[in-house]
């Protein structure tokens, strides 16, 4: 299929339906379609929060204000990052049966993956503003930024997907790659700790992680009620928009050989 047919269908209505149908089959299959499974989603970054508010408050609460606060919302836009992308490595392989027995546009299957953990951080968000409104008291409109915050933080996981697919299906080390990927990009990332704390020389480390502006991006609207950094922003949609470019033409070019090398 060209890229203009595929653009074009992938504006469609059928396109989109399959792929809600095919995130709402994966989010069954991970347990979270389950009563347990759900309540799972919001205890595993609970856990996270309480174990690093343990360890590092008597710190970071010194340097930090409302650092419970600080800590929740970093942990929770982290993990839907770190979940999507590491899902989005099986979304061919866990899939070849579709793939084989259906007439599925390959790539639908890479955007249910992410869609399957969305619902998840919704879920999550929806609770942490609920909880901010009970401890702050008050709403602001300056939340409604974080819809197009959420957008863009997709748009950012969907351009790692494209390419974790892709490399997924040659590499089948590529879980265990990511994993410690992803716990190294923890510790990378302002969850637990701020940018004061870091040497100015090792800052640009921590400012060329676009988790580091989407966390910042989140803090601001939260938090202080105010408009986020629109610099980071930026720097985050030409990343986001380079990797997508990138990762869709490679994916675009290997999903003929998909079958061929699971199969094989």
């Amino acid at each position: 299929m060209s890229h203009k047919k595929w653009f074009g269908e992938m504006f469609s209505k059928p396109y989109w339906n399959m792929v809600g149908e095919l995130a709402f089959s994966n989010f069954k299959q991970k347990d979270q379609g389950t009563f347990f499974g759900f309540l799972w989603t919001l205890i595993n970054p609970l856990l996270y929060f309480l174990v690093l508010y343990t360890i590092f408050n008597k710190w970071m609460g010194s340097k930090v204000s409302d650092f419970p606060l600080y800590l929740i919302i970093g942990i929770v836009q982290w993990n839907f990052f770190s979940s999507a992308t590491t899902n989005a490595i099986s979304a061919i392989l866990s899939n070849a049966s579709v793939i084989v027995s259906m007439d599925v546009e390959k790539s639908a299957l890479v955007f249910s993956s992410v869609l399957s953990v969305l619902f998840s951080h919704i879920v999550e968000l929806i609770t942490l503003i609920i909880v901010f409104v009970l401890i702050k008291g008050t709403i602001s409109l300056y939340w409604l930024w974080l819809i197009p915050l959420l957008v863009l933080n997709i748009y950012l996981v969907v351009s790692f997907s494209f390419i974790l697919a892709t490399v997924g299906v040659y590499f089948l080390d590529m879980s265990r790659i990511w994993g410690l990927a992803m716990s190294i990009g923890f510790f990378l990332t302002p969850i637990f700790y701020p940018m004061s704390v870091i040497s100015q020389d090792k800052r640009i480390i921590i400012l060329c992680n676009p988790m580091t502006h989407i966390i910042y991006a989140a803090r601001s609207i939260l938090i202080d009620r105010a408009m986020p950094a629109f610099g980071g922003l930026l720097y985050v949609v030409i990343l986001s928009t380079i990797l997508f470019v990138f990762g869709f033409a490679y994916f675009k070019k290997k999903e003929g050989y998909f079958v061929e090398k699971i199969y094989g």
